[in-house]
């Protein structure tokens, strides 16, 4: 046998790529893939548990705030009724803003949460059902009190001609007023809907009256009113009501009338005795001699609760006669 060849028979086989990795090198490589895997799935289903567990305590926390920011702010109406009550006990001659239950209640810790709100009278302001009125069943608008309205606008600068559409929306008839609208205009909206042709149940009827837009309600609606008899309270009335009375009482009138309150006289006859004399001719010849009260019946409250970021508003309107008190309107905001 030739030398090579006996080399080559001697020289051990060559070796092939799988063999160049042993089974236990395998095995420990794919136990090390399988064991990160693990670790992966139960990092992601540690976060996805904690995300959801957050989650939940955060629905929770928030579910837990809002009902006792609803408490907090119903229990504001509450004590409002107790003030008004106390009120009437203690101090039954008149109602003016120098009594308890006109302060507003600032920020007032309680619990875990605070607690603030205010009263007012709501014969402060001016009655839009009186607007209209009946005479043996026949329907007329007031002069003087659309007179007054027109007046109150154009100290607030708003649009008078809008006065007619309100009056509109009041009055019994389909027939518009010369800047009005009736059925057929609001019916030509989209949606459309009818005139409700009746006395407003709710001051945010308003809303619904052509021309009065949300930036418009909320100039007007802190001196109108639809609830009470017609009389306006001159120890609380806002000084633009007391100059829409008549054209004789400008700012300055008003703030020397607001000076002399609170007004005592049950018919309001010191109130008048403070009135320029060509105003008090004038309102004794018409039905303005009956607008005027130093009581309130109608009271608005409005009563903030708030937990943490969470915050209730309660609003009502409280009827009260006597030492006795009827909820008439309430709404949670």
């Amino acid at each position: 046998m030739s030398p090579f060849l006996s080399f080559l028979m001697k020289r051990p086989p060559l070796n092939t790529g799988r063999d160049l990795i042993s089974p236990v090198k395998n095995e420990k490589g794919f136990a090390l893939l399988l064991s990160l895997l693990i670790v992966f799935l139960l990092v992601v289903i540690i976060f996805e548990t904690d995300f959801q567990i957050r989650a939940d305590l955060r629905a929770a926390g928030n579910f837990r705030d809002d009902l006792k920011a609803y408490y907090l702010s119903r229990s504001g109406i509450s004590a409002g009724e107790a003030l008004l009550i106390d009120d009437a006990k203690n101090s039954s001659t008149y109602d003016a803003l120098n009594e308890l239950w006109a302060a507003p209640i600032p920020e007032y810790p309680l619990g875990d949460g605070s607690l603030s709100g205010f009263i007012v009278d709501e014969e402060r302001k001016i009655n839009l059902n009186f607007l209209i009125r009946e005479n043996a069943g026949r329907q007329t608008v007031a002069p003087e009190r659309k007179d007054q309205l027109l007046r109150l606008f154009t100290l607030l600068q708003v649009n008078p001609d809008l006065v007619d559409s309100i009056i509109d929306w009041i009055d019994s008839d389909d027939e518009p007023l010369p800047f009005g609208a009736e059925t057929p205009s609001y019916q030509a909206l989209d949606p459309g809907y009818s005139a409700k042709n009746d006395r407003m149940t709710t001051l945010s009827e308003l809303r619904m009256v052509r021309g009065i837009t949300p930036e418009i309600y909320n100039i007007i609606s802190p001196y109108l009113t639809v609830y009470g008899a017609g009389k306006l309270n001159v120890n609380t009335a806002d000084p633009l009501v007391l100059q829409s009375i008549d054209d004789g009482i400008d700012e300055t009138e008003a703030r020397r009338i607001i000076e002399k309150r609170p007004f005592e006289q049950a018919n309001g006859q010191d109130f008048k005795n403070e009135l320029p004399a060509d105003v008090d001719g004038r309102i004794r010849t018409d039905d303005r001699i009956n607008w005027f009260t130093i009581r309130s019946q109608y009271f608005s409250l409005v009563s903030n609760g708030q937990v943490n970021n969470t915050r209730k508003t309660t609003r009502a309107i409280i009827l009260r006669n006597g030492i006795q008190t009827k909820l008439l309107y309430f709404r949670v905001e």
